[in-house]
């Protein structure tokens, strides 16, 4: 079996009442944006399939500064 390259960003709301409406609706604005292919669940977690040769950076420099403010934790995996 063979992996098929696609990895996927992770991110994790942490509630703080109206941020974590305003960092939804942000989020949500630019996984469309994106065209990739995403989830929520319960609103907090978005998940972001990320196939080959995509480029999350712009997505990533997103999540840079609520997440050094403590407003959300991300990851990409394989």
């Amino acid at each position: 079996m063979t992996k098929s390259g696609h990895r996927t960003l992770r991110v994790a709301l942490v509630p703080r009442d109206q941020e974590q409406v305003r960092l939804h609706e942000l989020l949500h604005g630019k996984a469309v944006e994106s065209g990739l292919a995403h989830e929520w669940l319960h609103g907090t977690y978005l998940a972001v399939d990320l196939p080959p040769g995509t480029d999350p950076t712009p997505l990533i420099k997103i999540l840079e500064t609520p997440a050094e403010a403590g407003a959300l934790r991300w990851e990409i995996d394989s």
